[in-house]
């Protein structure tokens, strides 16, 4: 950090700032700065960081009235034009403000006021009086001890990550053996150290994944999007692994593959590690401390890292020698950021790969109908993997149960409860799948059907036993379980329908015999708990899975071979026209759990509508034929592929200025003419939100460029009217959720 008045030079600097306002701001500097440096401003009565984007000779405003910028870090890599690039795209197609757009996009210690530190990491080894000792020093029952020193012996010098890959409690141990004076230490980067399970093992090829793997390197010299369409099995991350080998073994070149979730990224991770030891990887998303996130920003803006895992946010991540992209899971909602900016990560790294003229692969056993639509039309490659990766591992045979036509016992159909009881018998491994966390969905009175309401959304409270609580899954308010019905007074209160707490306490009384492992939001809540979970899993000290969507997808469990699924029917006839589709790829996903080895795999879904096209499909495992009914009625109904959406999301206390915002926004935009379509104001399913009264309005468009024509007038106009500042309100492009 320096003083910006050392010298009489003197610059005009355009500034942007994380603030809800167009444009860029003006301020003056007596010290030459970069474009893409950070700074910090005045700006009111606060101080700002903010990010030179542009340098200048003059101003619209006098040169008098231009402040002076406070203070600027000259240590730090600056940021290059692909990263203003980029993020100024996205600030204008998802409708937000420039300086917010770019700010977001930075780890959480570049975005404050003070020089950003990223945390040091060590490297250890054994010293001379270590090796002299020997590990027969150590006492029997200091088991840390004894693997970290015998680690360090075999191996030399060792890492953070490697020495975690020992034991969570890595840190005690080495501490102890640091008080005997036996270790020596040294700082490096975090994240560019292989793993200690280096794997030399190269599975063969099959033909499906041969010709993926030559399609892609065939073209890799532009731009080319690829749809990767694998059943679940078929062995598409031997494909990712593949493509980075040759794209990143002959020069310095970085690659970037997304995730959708934080759960998929450790067995990722490990997976590349051990094949693809020799290019530096580093991984980025929430779960990482501010710190370690910053660390292995720069180690990928540098371009020390070679491969970079990430979710959604990584997208943005500086990589000066991008040479390849993967999304895997490219369908998953999560991919699509539900607040501040709307973007969506799969289509913003489309433009990316776009703009580097690289190639980019969208991996999926079920792919979002816009994604498949581009792979028919032949705007992408469609790289189709029938069969699994496994050669003697088969498609499970899904099968219905007809739940209006047998006894339940606790929400388990007796074939299920069969089912388990064989598996248990055989020393097979099952998985319960159930889209709810927690005891029971609702606590309902018998005598007047009252039901526990959420006072602040528009849902029901969970019942959450264990915890004594009522909970909302929405906004997180929580509260004691009442003991008798406010309306009535009535102290009958019942527990009705089933979530994941109530189906463990189930299977503990139906097969007491059964070790069972519940994996939801609650249980994981412990850093590295889905990990020791997952290792449970894999050692074969777990019998019956039970969990929610964390387990549906990219976990391979290879004595897993039954699937059983409660309590799909409320998506089947859900308002949302996304709903059947994505209950499709959740079915799809969390089926291709079951016998993914030898072994085959059955999976049981129980519904009251068993001949649902949605079944028939599911059951010959024909995503092409689903989709293209899916298609067919998108196409009818005029509904994305074949037109585009946008909304105009509001909320406040009262419901009032909502509407009147949203009738303002929906009268100019008709009054522009065009092709554009607007709709009146309504309420979302979810009326009430973290006691926020909630409304939307729709735009339908027959191209993007009609639709941009009329988001561009609006939202400056909406920006203006006096209720902006009272309410809170979104513009949400290419929207996931209505």
């Amino acid at each position: 950090m320096t003083d910006p008045r050392q010298t009489p030079h003197m610059q005009i600097l355009k500034v942007a700032l994380d603030v809800p306002l167009d444009g860029v701001f003006d301020y003056r500097s007596d010290v030459p700065i970069m474009v893409g440096q950070r700074v910090v401003v005045p700006f009111g009565p606060r101080r700002q960081v903010g990010i030179v984007v542009d340098t200048a000779t003059d101003s619209d405003i006098a040169p008098a009235k231009l402040k002076f910028i406070l203070q600027h870090f000259d240590n730090e890599p600056v940021l290059d034009s692909e990263f203003f690039s980029l993020l100024r795209f996205c600030a204008d197609y998802y409708q937000y403000p420039y300086g917010q757009a770019l700010l977001s996009a930075l780890p959480a210690r570049l975005r404050q006021t003070e020089p950003a530190q990223a945390r040091q990491q060590f490297r250890y080894w054994l010293n001379p009086s270590g090796l002299a000792a020997g590990v027969e020093a150590i006492p029997a029952r200091q088991v840390i001890q004894q693997r970290i020193f015998s680690a360090l012996e075999a191996h030399g010098r060792l890492g953070e990550t490697e020495l975690a890959e020992l034991s969570p409690g890595w840190r005690k141990g080495l501490a102890a053996l640091r008080d005997h004076g036996w270790i020596d230490e040294e700082q490096v980067y975090a994240g560019l150290r292989s793993t200690l399970h280096a794997s030399n093992v190269q599975p063969e090829l099959n033909g499906e994944q041969s010709h993926a793997v030559q399609a892609v390197l065939a073209q890799r010299s532009g731009f080319k999007p690829w749809l990767l369409h694998g059943i679940t099995g078929s062995g598409k991350t031997e494909v990712y692994i593949r493509l980075l080998q040759a794209v990143l073994e002959d020069n310095d070149d970085q690659a970037l593959v997304l995730v959708p979730e934080i759960n998929l990224t450790p067995q990722l991770e490990a997976r590349f590690r051990s094949r693809l030891p020799q290019f530096p990887l580093v991984t980025l998303h929430s779960n990482l401390g501010e710190s370690e996130r910053l660390q292995n920003w720069r180690l990928a803006q540098t371009g020390a890292a070679r491969i970079v895992i990430g979710t959604r946010l990584s997208v943005f991540t500086p990589l000066p020698r991008l040479k390849l992209m993967i999304v895997d899971e490219e369908h998953d909602t999560s991919y699509k950021q539900q607040d501040s900016m709307r973007y969506h990560a799969r289509d913003v790294a489309l433009v990316r790969a776009q703009r580097r003229n690289i190639p980019i692969v969208l991996g999926s056993a079920t792919p979002a109908l816009e994604t498949w639509h581009n792979a028919q039309s032949g705007r992408y490659g469609l790289l189709s993997m029938q069969q699994r990766a496994v050669s003697q591992s088969q498609l499970p045979q899904v099968h219905c149960v007809d739940v209006n036509r047998v006894q339940m016992q606790e929400g388990l159909s007796p074939q299920l409860v069969k089912a388990l009881k064989t598996r248990l018998e055989r020393g097979e491994q099952s998985l319960l799948f159930i889209n709810r966390r927690g005891y029971s969905p609702v606590l309902l009175c018998t005598a007047c059907q009252w039901i526990a309401p959420c006072m602040r959304c528009s849902s029901r409270l969970v019942v959450h036993l264990r915890q004594g609580c009522l909970r909302c899954h929405h906004c997180g308010h929580e509260q004691k379980i009442v003991r008798q019905c406010p309306s009535c007074g009535n102290p009958d209160l019942h527990p009705t329908g089933h979530g994941t707490q109530r189906l463990e306490e189930t299977l503990a009384k139906l097969l007491p015999e059964a070790r069972v492992l519940r994996v939801d939001r609650d249980s994981t809540r412990r850093k590295n708990a889905l990990d020791d979970m997952l290792s449970a899993v894999h050692a074969g000290e777990v019998d019956i899975l039970v969990g929610t969507q964390m387990l549906a997808k990219g976990h391979d469990f290879p004595n897993l071979t039954l699937v059983g699924v409660l309590d799909t029917d409320s998506a089947l006839f859900s308002p949302d026209f996304r709903a059947a589709e994505r209950l499709f790829a959740q079915l799809m996903q969390v089926s291709g759990r079951a016998g993914r080895a030898e072994k085959p795999g059955t999976v049981l879904i129980q519904t009251t509508f068993p001949e649902h096209s949605l079944f028939n499909a599911l059951r010959s495992q024909d995503y092409a034929a689903y989709a293209t009914g899916l298609l067919n009625e998108r196409e009818i109904t005029q509904f994305p592929p074949y037109e585009f959406l946008a909304l105009v999301k509001a909320e406040a206390n009262d419901y009032m200025p909502v509407q009147r915002f949203l009738q303002f926004a929906g009268d100019v935009a008709r009054e522009m003419g065009g092709e554009v379509l607007v709709y009146d104001p309504v309420r979302p399913q979810m009326e009430r939100l973290k006691g926020m009264e909630r409304g939307q309005l729709l735009f339908q468009a027959p191209s993007r460029q009609a639709l941009q024509a009329v988001l561009r007038q609006l939202t400056p106009q909406l920006r203006a009217h006096p209720l902006s500042s009272k309410i809170r309100w979104a513009v949400d492009v290419d929207p996931q959720e209505f």
